[in-house]
């Protein structure tokens, strides 16, 4: 079995790359079944994107502390692997699918950069800026928000299914009576109470699904 002994930075240099593949590895087919932008719900150049606070760097240091003395690492690297890998599930916990454009929105929230125009987005609705800066987790069913809307002005109904840190999982009743062709899906759900900026992570709602009934 392989064993790396080094810095935690040598760590990242040298590991981090075939860890970079391992996400790439198990998030393809959560990818693929989400099928579209958690955020804005585009089908166009889906990426992989760690939430805030649990990026690839930052489940690297936390797995790396306890096999730390005195600034060196010792590592099985298989084992590492698999802790990992671990780490990442359930993947909704960890991983959020989003298009090239709504990414670099969301990594430009964690490092600070481009604050005025985060904050114009935000009020525009395309980006939610809270407390902890961040975006609210949206899957539609179906996933394509056009066929979304169009099955729900028809209903009139959809359920809710909220997902907590917790692992708990609570399903709400949605009356659309009142949604109008007109209405955007996702600024009527981004703009209850509970879904707003600061208020779901304060409530520690990982994403929410909706599907129309």
């Amino acid at each position: 079995m392989a064993k790396f002994i080094g810095s935690s930075k040598e760590f990242r240099r040298y590991i981090g790359p075939r860890l970079r593949n391992v996400v790439q590895y198990i998030t393809k087919s959560h990818k693929a079944s989400i099928g579209a932008c958690e955020h804005c719900g585009s089908r166009d150049r889906l990426e992989s994107a760690h939430v805030h606070g649990r990026d690839r760097n930052e489940i690297i240091d936390s797995l790396l502390q306890p096999l730390t003395a005195d600034g060196v690492c010792t590592v099985e690297v298989e084992q590492f692997e698999g802790a990992f890998k671990d780490e990442h599930d359930p993947l909704e916990k960890s991983i959020l699918i989003l298009c090239n454009s709504c990414h670099r929105k969301y990594d430009s929230l964690s490092t600070g950069r481009n604050t005025g125009a985060a904050e114009r987005a935000a009020t525009e609705g395309s980006v939610k800026v809270g407390a902890n800066a961040g975006i609210l987790p949206i899957t539609l069913e179906p996933s394509d928000p056009s066929a979304f809307k169009s099955a729900l002005l028809k209903s009139r109904m959809a359920e809710i299914t909220i997902f907590y840190k917790s692992n708990e999982v609570e399903v709400r009743k949605w009356n659309a009576s009142r949604f109008k062709e007109s209405s955007n899906v996702f600024g009527n759900l981004r703009s209850r109470p509970e879904f707003r900026a600061g208020v779901w992570q304060s409530k520690q709602i990982v994403k929410i699904h909706v599907h129309v009934v």
